[in-house]
């Protein structure tokens, strides 16, 4: 890909990864200010958004968190009215968690303009353009979460 006629060396395209992970760092910083959650909590939070409703261990294994740190965190969430614990639909002995319409307004309303930008942004890709990202971002999210060797 190019920019303005000028090729990105593959040393420069990991530095753009690197300097876009420090600006989400710091708006995650900035959305727990404003919404006065922990790091975790937003963590939850982003992960309940994205991937629908979870059960609590599973959100411990995503967290790296310890079954009693998550319960605490999740009456703390609860009662804020951010999330909301529900028998599983096909085994009621579980529970999911789930954003409650606050919980999702509170996220939307903190990144609805961020989207709006990266869509934008995908706008103005030609369609070839945005396969090539599209699959390397997947590329990246899988390096990423891959576990060490």
């Amino acid at each position: 890909m190019s920019d303005g006629g000028r090729e990105h060396t593959a040393r420069e395209v990991a530095m753009a990864v690197r300097r876009l992970d420090l600006v989400m760092a710091g708006m995650h910083l900035e959305m727990c200010e404003r919404l006065r959650l922990s790091a975790g909590e937003l963590l939850a939070l982003a992960h309940l958004s994205v991937e629908g409703p979870l059960g609590p261990t599973d959100l411990t294994r995503r967290l790296h968190m310890t079954t009693g740190a998550m319960t605490a965190m999740l009456d703390r969430l609860s009662e804020r009215d951010y999330v909301a614990r529900e028998p599983h639909v096909t085994d009621r002995r579980r529970v999911v968690v789930r954003l409650t319409k606050n919980g999702r307004d509170e996220i939307f309303a903190q990144v609805h303009g961020m989207a709006d930008e990266v869509v934008a942004a995908c706008d103005r890709l030609g369609a070839d353009e945005l396969q090539v990202v599209g699959r390397f971002i997947d590329e990246l999210n899988g390096a990423i979460s891959a576990p060490p060797d």
